[in-house]
């Protein structure tokens, strides 16, 4: 199941509508099937993402060398893709329970196809203060604040998707927000704690 590029670009359009309160997005976005399945193929978008993410790692472990490969480490390639695709499925797979929990079944697949896709912007637009700061074009200091800014709107962006697609108050849905924000740093933890 390929994505396709009007797909993408329904998609990114749904997206930037919820960006800006307007939950008639929602109707950009596949909510059949087809459409749940091909937003995890979505996760290829992110590409860039996970290059950006290895690249730091191997920043962070004093690995990143000019005169070396990018690529040279099956290990830290293995472990950061790992993080990358956990930190994707992460809050659709505990939405399992949690939608079983409170009969929300109706509202999973919407929640998790359009999760997704603000997964997919979320990790490409996350990617930017770090790649900035691993070309030098941005000190730490503001490459953090950069990031700061982008995850708010990202946080923001999801919670209103989640009140949109799942029709709950906004305390429950800051709560399932906050739920992914957990996981994401358990799963961002765990991968550190593997590489060292």
């Amino acid at each position: 199941m390929i994505v396709t590029a009007d797909e993408v670009n329904r998609s990114f359009r749904g997206t930037l509508d919820l960006l800006n309160s307007r939950s008639e997005g929602l109707k950009s976005f596949d909510m059949s099937e087809r459409g749940f399945w091909r937003s995890f193929m979505a996760i290829w978008l992110t590409l860039p993402a996970y290059v950006v993410s290895l690249a730091f790692e191997r920043l962070r472990l004093g690995l990143l060398q000019p005169d070396r490969s990018l690529l040279d480490s099956l290990w830290i390639d293995l472990v950061v893709a790992l993080g990358h695709v956990a930190g994707f499925i992460a809050l659709p797979a505990a939405m399992i329970w949690i939608a079983r929990w409170f009969r929300l079944e109706k509202s999973y697949v919407p929640f998790v196809i359009v999760t997704n896709w603000i997964s997919v912007i979320g990790m490409l637009v996350l990617s930017v203060p770090a790649m900035l700061m691993l070309l030098g074009w941005a000190p730490p200091g503001l490459a953090s604040l950069f990031a700061l800014a982008f995850a708010i709107i990202i946080v923001r962006l999801q919670w209103f998707a989640t009140k949109a697609t799942l029709g709950l108050a906004s305390i429950p849905a800051l709560g399932i927000v906050v739920l992914g924000i957990v996981l994401n740093g358990f799963v961002g933890s765990a991968m550190r704690t593997l590489l060292g």
